[in-house]
């Protein structure tokens, strides 16, 4: 079915959203990005708003003072519809307006989320070597949003958690904060409570009737024909909108219904629903719009119920179409015909069954969106009880639902792209809608009787926030799917070992290896029991262990992980796979490393040409390829291969990720050091220019890329004679990696190199030698004696202290050590050369 899903995304080429009818608001300036505010109201808005001036004045005064304002209501009392119409109306008031519903998901999830994708930035992960918390990557994207020279509107709209607001709430003035929240008796000290009411003939004479009369429209004559049945009808609705919208639509539906039969129906039901006595927490208003609600189900085809019960299991915010068609129609699928025997749904019934759902106003086209609805959270909740009360039925929607979530989940690759992120990012609030089901299903019964592969929803999930690099955000779904499998598998099993593998993997894109270690040798060691010979899921241990010491430095344990995960995976794989190009790849890596070339480059050769057979077009595997193979040409001085792939390396992810990412600042960092190698310096500088901004804006804090942009810019700089402007980033690159590691490492020892190799050059060698030899015992104890960096730092040392032998004995004939610096340089380098030339 995963393959199904695929064809399916082909199909459809995504989802647009929201957000892509916005410009992301960048704009280039000598290579520099300067974020732009954006502004954003969701068009939800109805046609039918009447009445609320007075609320609409208040809130606008409020805002204007600088305080929190929170808009307080019952459901169906127009909460979401008050603050879109205030967005829209005072759009011009505000540089930038964000909206975040918090009913989707956690608020912290909403705000980076919408930072990563609007603004394209990297969420720091620590700060020094302290992990930030949720609350404090909040707070630094807060800090992140583009100036502006009027105040931003800040809405969150269905706040269940006011304490949860607290802590994700922006600080600084320059943000206004709009809420909308059932909860009532809010802190006056925090925010500023506006009440919400009924569209009562009191609070709001005649509004109620006016937004009738607009709901049946103007050339209908009812209401001035029967205005006494309308006034009844809204009072037995409470005055509550929402009731009067599906009273609206129920008669739109039936033009020849007077009003007084109308009234008649909605009393009668209200006794059918008295009399058996349902236990509920609705208010009388909210009651009323069950009444309302129970009518026009009972109204519906067979079929508009159905679909009904089944749009209940979406998250009601957004509701895919194409997602819905694929879940229910076959398209003469064997796999799927066997599961949908009790539905046997065509695409033109579900057609026909959401028209009568739109028309009596149970679900809404999102304006502006393409086969995009929503649901009100209140109508949502009576269509989980339509579907908890009918039966067997409600079994197979469930597993019909879940085992597609399932199939979709499969396809979340671990590399995203922008068109993935786009793509899933309407799809993930349906998998976690799904996920929280199953949570509280397991914790209920102690079993999962929904799916057998449950475990994929959370490491989908858990994979849609990792790829974008939102490990907090992934962490408590990795950590909840090992949870319940402990919970659930006492001895070995394949989703336990995969739930131990899948943290493990998210701890060491986090460079917490300490923790990784022992999830990976557990996930390892059970599935060493579970599988007697090969299996996919073993070679992935043995490869992800190897990453891992690989990421340590650990070259020796890393090599012969990866020989039996590629050993392994040529054995299962009988034609290309992404896993066995993985593995070529890595084994690859480690030679490369240890000085090795001639027997990385096949390798290297071998998963390029197998990435460019499994994907056709543009893919992170395909680059990430190109850019290995360039960089062992270049090593091997052949800078005209080197340079095609690095291009191309560079076009590929630039078309892949949009804006500022890793990769991109990678390929630019790496083409620059060609160039440098070649000497051509005016075309290196720009790209390394251009990969440290990239960096700086990626990373708030110290980073390994950032540390090596540094270093090579200086090297640049080096090469050039540019020394001061050399010196200061040397020295910054290495207080940076001190910083970031600890103890010994390679990459200490480089600027420990290149720090000594500038001050050699001009003749500072009292201040070079000790660093050449710290970063020669650094290299000898972490890459060996025979390591070619090993080597290299070595001759640099023994070169140093011929050069510095020389000088002193020169010194020593001259007789006087004070001429010396009377002298120019280049004079006193001539002069050493002779001398050392006389022996």
């Amino acid at each position: 079915m995963a393959e199904d899903f695929r064809n399916f995304t082909d199909k459809t080429s995504g989802f647009a959203h929201p957000g892509d009818q916005v410009n992301i608001g960048t704009q280039i300036h000598l290579g520099q990005k300067r974020l732009l505010p954006t502004k954003f109201i969701p068009d939800r808005g109805s046609v039918h708003f009447v009445g609320r001036e007075q609320e609409l004045a208040i809130v606008h005064q409020e805002l204007q003072q600088g305080n929190y304002v929170a808009v307080v209501g019952m459901e169906g009392v127009g909460k979401t519809e008050l603050v879109t119409q205030y967005a829209r109306q005072y759009e011009d008031v505000y540089g930038g307006i964000a909206w975040f519903n918090a009913r989707e998901t956690n608020l912290a999830t909403e705000i980076l989320q919408f930072f990563r994708l609007q603004f394209g930035l990297e969420i720091p992960q620590e700060s020094g070597r302290r992990l930030l918390s949720l609350n404090e990557q909040v707070a630094w994207c807060w800090s992140k949003y583009p100036e502006s020279s009027s105040p931003i509107l800040i809405i969150f709209d269905n706040i269940t958690d006011l304490a949860n607001l607290r802590e994700v709430i922006p600080t600084e003035k320059r943000f206004r904060v709009l809420v909308t929240t059932k909860l009532r008796y809010l802190d006056p000290h925090f925010i500023q409570e506006i009440s919400l009411n009924v569209l009562s003939p009191q609070k709001e004479p005649g509004k109620a009737l006016e937004l009738f009369q607009k709901l049946l429209g103007e050339q209908d004559r009812r209401i001035a024909n029967e205005p006494e049945a309308a006034v009844a009808i809204c009072e037995c609705l409470r005055y509550l909108p929402l009731g009067i919208e599906l009273v609206g639509g129920y008669l739109v539906q039936n033009p020849e219904l007077s009003l007084n039969i109308m009234f008649r129906r909605l009393q009668d039901q209200k006794l059918a629903d008295a009399a058996l006595q349902q236990q509920d927490n609705l208010s009388s208003s909210q009651r009323g719009v069950k009444t309302a609600f129970a009518l026009t189900w009972s109204e519906l085809d067979p079929l508009a119920q159905q679909l009904g019960k089944l749009l209940s299991l979406f998250s009601p915010g957004l509701v895919l179409w194409d997602l819905v068609v694929w879940i229910t129609t076959t398209d003469g699928e064997p796999a799927k015909q066997e599961q949908h025997k009790q539905l046997s749904w065509s695409e033109d019934e579900l057609n026909k069954a959401k028209k009568q759902l739109c028309d009596r106003n149970l679900l809404r086209q999102v304006k502006h969106r393409e086969k995009c609805y929503e649901i009100h959270s209140l109508l949502h909740l009576f269509l989980q009880e339509e579907l908890a009360a009918s039966g067997e039925i409600k079994l197979v929607l469930e597993k019909i639902f879940a085992n597609h979530a399932i199939a979709i989940a499969k396809t979340i690759p671990d590399s995203l792209t922008l068109k993935d992120i786009k793509f899933f990012r309407d799809i993930s609030p349906q998998l976690q809608d799904l996920g929280r089901r199953l949570i509280a299903e397991i914790r209920e019964t102690s079993a999962c009787a929904l799916v057998d592969e449950f475990t994929w929803i959370f490491l989908g999930i858990g994979k849609f926030y990792k790829g974008q690099r939102l490990y907090k955000l992934a962490e408590p779904w990795y950590e909840e799917c090992l949870k319940i499998c402990q919970a659930l598998f006492t001895n070995d099993h394949p989703d336990l070992a995969t739930s131990l593998h899948g943290l493990a993997e998210l701890y060491r894109s986090q460079r917490r290896y300490t923790k990784a270690e022992p999830l990976y040798i557990e996930a390892l060691v059970m599935r060493n029991r579970l599988y007697a010979g090969d299996h996919p899921d073993l070679a992935q241990s043995l490869n992800g262990l190897a990453r891992l010491y690989k990421s340590q430095r650990r070259y020796t344990e890393a090599e012969p992980l990866y020989t039996q995960a590629l050993a392994m995976r040529k054995r299962l794989s009988e034609s290309d796979h992404p896993d066995l190009a993985q593995s070529l790849n890595g084994l690859a890596s480690i030679y490369k490393i240890q000085g090795r070339y001639t027997e990385a480059e096949p390798l290297y050769t071998q998963a390029l040409a197998m990435r460019k057979r499994l994907y056709e077009d543009d893919h992170p595997d395909t680059a990430q390829s190109l850019n290995s193979l360039a960089s062992i040409y270049k090593i091997q001085g052949r800078y005209t291969e080197a340079e095609s792939l690095y291009t191309q390396a560079l076009a590929m992810r630039k078309r892949l990720y949009g804006g500022d990412n890793p990769d991109v600042a990678q390929s630019l960092n790496n083409l620059a050091l060609l160039y440098n190698s070649q000497g051509r310096y005016s075309e290196a500088e720009p790209l390394y220019i251009a990969a440290l901004a990239m960096r700086k804006r990626l990373y708030e804090h110290d980073h390994p890329d950032l540390a090596q942009s540094l270093n090579n810019l200086a090297s640049l700089y080096n090469s050039q004679g540019r020394y001061a402007e050399a010196e200061l980033l040397f020295q910054e690159a290495l207080v940076m990696r001190k910083h970031l590691y600890e103890g010994d490492n390679p990459d200490i020892a480089t600027s420990l190199n290149n720090l000594a190799s500038l001050y050699r050059s001009q003749g500072r060698y009292v201040e070079a030698k000790p660093l050449l030899q710290e970063a020669l015992v650094m290299c000898e104890r972490v890459l060996g004696d025979n390591h070619p960096w090993t080597v290299r730092i070595r001759e640099n040392l023994t070169i140093l202290q011929r050069q510095s032998t020389s000088i002193s004995v020169w010194l020593r004939w001259l007789g006087c050590g004070q001429i010396l610096f009377s002298l120019p340089w280049s004079l006193v380098k001539r002069l050493t050369l002779i001398f050392r030339r006389l022996g």
